[in-house]
């Protein structure tokens, strides 16, 4: 009987446990919703300057990952061809061929004679009268090889290596325009920091001073709880909740823009390039990857100023 009796009193404690944790959440939600009535045009110009922080990440992000993508474009499609001198004998194309293929950077080498050159150059250019293959007997081609790369990025390097090898005419490659992303990719990266940083401590500093307002607007309440025995993460819960709310809605908002923009913004780019194809990537092939970082980036930086506001202004 007494046991019964424990397993109804322990059972009674759980549910008025719960009952008061759910009491809770709902009396967080609703002082939450407050502070933000009460201090409207300082509610909406922190969520604001978090969504111009957050837009910039979010283009920077989608700006490096097409760089990267016409990167990989290159590094598949292009790759290098290196021609060799019209004296060298078949062993010393060979002695150049195995030097190039042992490089760090070469994922596969094809050796290309000047007869298969021309036969490729006639299939190529759909030479159905043979006038191109009636060359081959005094094919004007040379020896050559095609590389592939494992690193577009190591391109340059990789091209000196070959450059410096006796026997070697003239390299195809893509080094200047490679560079030139490259350069750009970095620039991007670093100019969106700074950007980002500046703005970031902004939004930190005025989701700092709306929940500032909504502590001293709230002060004798809060004294009052304090006395009644309220405890400091009690009263301090509303604040916190009401600083990542702001962030996240502040994430949202360049999410949003930014996937519908990014569209038109990609087809417009693509238009003025026209005939030239670019492999932009569409919206689905990278928003979805990016947003959750997005979110709960906005949700640090509300939860940064929350607590950056409570820890100054908020004497309990």
């Amino acid at each position: 009987m007494t046991a019964m009796n424990s397993n109804k009193a322990s059972k009674a404690k759980k549910t008025k446990s719960n009952n008061f944790k759910l009491r809770n959440l709902k009396y967080y939600l609703e002082e939450t919703i407050r502070g933000f009535a009460r201090n409207k045009l300082m509610s909406l110009t922190s969520v604001a300057t978090v969504a111009a922080c957050l837009l910039i990440v979010v283009f920077s992000i989608a700006i490096a990952q097409n760089i990267n993508s016409i990167l990989s474009y290159i590094e598949n499609t292009v790759g290098v061809m290196v021609f060799l001198d019209d004296e060298l004998n078949d062993t010393q194309a060979e002695i150049i061929f195995n030097s190039i293929s042992e490089l760090d950077n070469v994922a596969s080498a094809e050796y290309i004679t000047p007869e298969e050159a021309l036969t490729r150059m006639a299939n190529n250019l759909g030479d159905v009268d043979g006038i191109l293959l009636s060359l081959l007997y005094d094919n004007p081609l040379s020896r050559s090889i095609s590389i592939e790369l494992n690193d577009i990025r190591q391109q340059r390097t990789t091209v000196d290596s070959i450059h410096a090898m006796t026997g070697v005419r003239r390299i195809n490659e893509a080094s200047d325009i490679t560079d030139m992303m490259i350069t750009a990719n970095s620039f991007i990266g670093i100019f969106s920091f700074l950007i980002i940083l500046i703005l970031g401590v902004l939004a930190v500093i005025i989701i700092t001073n709306t929940i500032k307002l909504t502590v001293n607007n709230r002060r004798n309440e809060i004294i009052i709880m304090k006395y009644v025995g309220a405890t400091d993460w009690f009263i301090k819960w509303p604040f916190v909740i009401e600083g990542v709310i702001i962030g996240v809605i502040g994430a949202l908002i360049p999410l949003i823009v930014g996937w519908f923009s990014y569209e038109s913004i990609v087809s417009s780019v693509s238009s003025a390039l026209y005939p030239i194809e670019i492999p932009f990537l569409a919206s689905p092939e990278i928003f979805p990857v990016f947003s959750p970082v997005i979110i709960i980036l906005g949700a640090a930086i509300g939860l940064l100023g929350s607590i950056s506001s409570i820890r100054k202004y908020l004497s309990v």
